[in-house]
This record gives structure tokens, C-alpha cells and sequence, in this order.
């Protein structure tokens, strides 16, 4: 369904056993509508019309919060260039070689379109993960080995709540956006969870033991990890070592 007068395509899903009609904005603007299996078209339309007012405010919220993946970032990862290049044939192709990400585009579509941003983000985020597997082990064990702690296994997910968790038999398991980090975050992290193998716990013991592994500077990477948010967008400087 087209209403022509929001920013998107209403997407309307009949379910059985549905009772009311339902309408959610997602945050890419795109806008739901779920209705019971036999409402006719007529009401949904109408109701539709009488949230408009609040689907067109949520579309614009969403749009203020939103970030593009554009031309202008060429890193995204600390070891993959981006590159987007645009293309006159209709296919979007993009692969990954010699550390590069390189997108090209059809110039019929903007980049902003959620066709193309779903894939750049999809491959940027397989980028991640490899990233992730490769480099977040071998860093583990040596800061492990430098500070003296025993882990029994690193482990990787798509966690979009955590940076990283850590159980009572010494595994550990990073959300591999870890990678978006700049590396003393990271290493802060890894640190974090290494002091989990030996408090299960947020105690003063546990702070003061990660305080000595961060040289005295844990409270401030702390306070620049509350600024990060868990996505594919990177938080350090083009170029940062």
C-alpha cells in the first residue's frame, strides 16, 4: 500500500488472530501495519490516515537519528578500506579484496537508499566479524599472559547489547562490533572481561583490579565507552593506529 503522503511504502500484514489493528514505525522509517485477517480495506486505510500525524512524526525522528554509510568515510574497519563507485548498469555488486570494501553502485539509486545501505551495512559487518576472529583472539591471550589470567575459551557474536561477556568457567565472548572501537577501547574491553575470570562481579576489588591493568585510566575509558554506541559505525579517527 502507497499512501503518497509519508516518506515510505506501508507495509500492511494480515494475521490470523489478530484483534486490533497495529501501526510501528521501524528505524529506518519504513511503517507496519498489522490488521486482523478479514478487516476490510476501507478501515485500514482510513485508520492509517488518522495516524498520520504520528507516523509522519516518527519517520522524522527515526530520520534524525539515522547514519548513512556515504562516500565520504572510506574506513569503516581498521584494516578494510570502503570504496563506493558508481556504476551505469542496474546490478549493485560488492566484494571484498586486498583490504578493500569496494561497493559499486547503479547511478539510478542514491546511496541513501535502504536497498543499498542494507548491503553495504550486511557486508561491512561480515568485514567485522573476520576482523574480529583474526584479531581479538591473539590480542586476548597476549594481554592475558602479560597481566596473568587464565582463559578457557574466546568465543564471537552478533551482540548488539554487550561488548563482551565473560561465565564462571573462563569463557569469553565478544560481540565482534568490538571492532568499531579505537584499539585502547578495545583493549579496555578485552580487559574488562579478563578481570571477570576472576570477579564475577562489578566490585571495588574488580575496578581496582582493572584500574592496575589500564595504568590509572580506567574511569576515563569508561567515560568514552559510554559514548559508543554498539553499531557498524566506527568511533576512531580515519588513520588511528
Amino acid at each position: 500500500m502507497d499512501s503518497g503522503t509519508f516518506s515510505n511504502e506501508i507495509h500492511v500484514n494480515r494475521k490470523k488472530g489478530c484483534k486490533k489493528l497495529i501501526v510501528r514505525v521501524k528505524q529506518d522509517g519504513q511503517v507496519y501495519v498489522t490488521a486482523p485477517w478479514l478487516y476490510p480495506k476501507g478501515q485500514i486505510e482510513r485508520f492509517i490516515l488518522q495516524n498520520a500525524e504520528w507516523i509522519r512524526t516518527q519517520q522524522n525522528k527515526s530520520a534524525a537519528k539515522r547514519k548513512y554509510i556515504t562516500e565520504s568515510r572510506t574506513h569503516f574497519t581498521h584494516f578494510h578500506s570502503l570504496e563506493i563507485a558508481k556504476a551505469a548498469d542496474e546490478s549493485l555488486r560488492i566484494f571484498v579484496k586486498d583490504g578493500v570494501i569496494k561497493a559499486i553502485v547503479p547511478h539510478s539509486l542514491p546511496i541513501e537508499r535502504q536497498q543499498i545501505q542494507d548491503a553495504l551495512r550486511k557486508s561491512i559487518e561480515l568485514v567485522l566479524k573476520k576482523e574480529a576472529q583474526t584479531y581479538l583472539p591473539q590480542r586476548t591471550m597476549l594481554l592475558a599472559k602479560e597481566y596473568g589470567f587464565q582463559v578457557s575459551e574466546i568465543k564471537f557474536s552478533s551482540a548488539k547489547t554487550r561488548w563482551g561477556c565473560c561465565n564462571s568457567q573462563k569463557r569469553i565472548i565478544f560481540s565482534y562490533f568490538l571492532m568499531t572501537l579505537p584499539f585502547h577501547l578495545i583493549d579496555y574491553v578485552i580487559l574488562h572481561e579478563l578481570c571477570h575470570t576472576i570477579y564475577m562481579n562489578h566490585s571495588k576489588e574488580f575496578y581496582a583490579l582493572l584500574d592496575r591493568c589500564c595504568g590509572g585510566n580506567s574511569k576515563q575509558y569508561r567515560a568514552e565507552m559510554k559514548q559508543c554506541a554498539i553499531d557498524i559505525f566506527p568511533k576512531f579517527a580515519e588513520g588511528e593506529e
